[in-house]
Parts: structure tokens; C-alpha cells; sequence
């Protein structure tokens, strides 16, 4: 069994194989980016997602998760653009480190007409650099260059204009929160159970403190 518990939020929360639905009409899922696309993910009309960013990334995230990763990553990060594709939100942010930021700006392309890219950084640290490529068929420029990649999930969840954000690799689900925070509906769905359980804790704390 793995040390990956992630403060034993699912021991409260637990997730099996149905989707879960918040209050507000949001849903998430367990489930792996290798099978068909949840139906309910096609209610996303913005995305972000950030999926691994290498193949020991991926493994890791596998691992974490009680699994064997029987994939390599070229394989997985093009399945992550044909779900972009088919899914076809107006807006589509991707999070990326440098080493594989020019096949992410390919592949974005491939689906969008305006493709650019924003300098990160995570947990707050100049020394973690990475990415944000962003996909559109408008240009739009938002100023995020230098910004927290934390902040940007934040920003886009209060200030763009949008029905429902999806992400397909939900983690411990900041794009949920800051969804839900923002009174706006959120679709996701992520590999580990006990990480997406962290989401329906956060806003269950949320909702208590309200």
C-alpha cells in the first residue's frame, strides 16, 4: 500500500467508480485519461490541466496511485490533446516544465488558431520554473507572464468569463476549489482517488465555514 494519502481525506470522502456530484451541479471522477471521455466533461467550455510533465513524472503519479504505468509519455500527452480536441472548450490552458513545452505548443496548435505561452513557477519558488501554453482561435493576451501557477488557476477561475471549466488531471483539485469559490460549475476527473478526495474535503470545509 502506498505512503501517498494525502492526509487521509478519503478515509471521510471516499470515491469509488460513479461520478460525484456537488451540490451546485459540478462533477468529478476517478478515472484514467486512457478510456473514453466522460460525458459530462464535454460541459466544459475552459480547461486547465496540469498532467505530468515527463515520463518519471507520470510514473510517479501511477505509482502514487497503486498502479503500474504501462505507457510512455509521448503516448500520453497526445491522448491528453485528443481529449482537448474532442472536447474543444473556447479556451484551453496546459501546464508544462521546459523540456517539453515545444511539443505542447505543437500540439496545441494542431487544435487552435492563437497559441501562446505564459512563464510560471510553483509553491511560490523562482527556482521552479514552468509554463503555461495557451490555446484559443482569439488572440488573448492576460498578463500571467511571472505569476504563481497557483495565482493563474486562481485568476482565470474569478476574472474569465466561462459556464463550466474542465480539467482532466485534477490532483487535489485547485481548479474545483477556485471554481466553486467563484460560484462557477467545475468538471474534472484524476487517476488517484485519495488526491481527488482532497477537493470534496476542501469544500466541504468551505461550505461548513460558510
Amino acid at each position: 500500500m502506498t505512503k501517498w494519502n494525502y492526509g487521509d481525506a478519503y478515509l471521510k470522502y471516499p470515491l469509488g467508480d460513479e461520478p460525484y456530484t456537488f451540490k451546485d451541479g459540478s462533477i468529478v471522477k476517478v478515472h484514467d485519461i486512457f478510456n473514453p471521455i466522460p460525458d459530462f466533461m464535454y460541459k466544459a467550455d475552459v480547461i486547465f490541466v496540469d498532467p505530468p510533465w515527463n515520463q518519471g513524472n507520470m510514473t510517479s503519479f501511477y505509482t502514487k496511485a497503486d498502479k503500474t504505468n504501462p505507457f510512455k509519455y509521448d503516448s500520453f500527452y497526445k491522448r491528453l490533446f485528443e481529449c482537448i480536441k474532442e472536447v474543444r472548450p473556447r479556451i484551453a490552458f496546459v501546464e508544462v516544465g521546459k523540456e517539453y513545452l515545444p511539443y505542447f505548443i505543437e500540439e496545441m496548435k494542431k487544435i487552435y488558431k492563437k497559441v501562446t505561452f505564459y512563464n510560471s513557477k510553483y509553491y511560490n519558488n523562482n527556482k521552479n520554473l514552468c509554463y503555461i501554453v495557451q490555446g484559443a482561435d482569439k488572440y488573448k493576451n492576460l498578463k500571467l507572464d511571472g505569476m504563481d501557477e497557483e495565482k493563474i488557476i486562481e485568476w482565470i477561475c474569478t476574472n474569465i468569463d466561462y459556464e463550466c471549466i474542465g480539467d482532466f488531471c485534477m490532483g487535489r483539485g485547485l481548479v474545483g476549489m477556485y471554481s466553486y469559490l467563484n460560484n462557477k460549475k467545475f468538471v474534472g476527473t484524476e487517476l488517484n482517488h485519495k488526491r481527488l478526495s482532497v477537493l470534496l474535503e476542501r469544500i466541504d470545509n468551505i461550505e461548513r465555514e460558510i
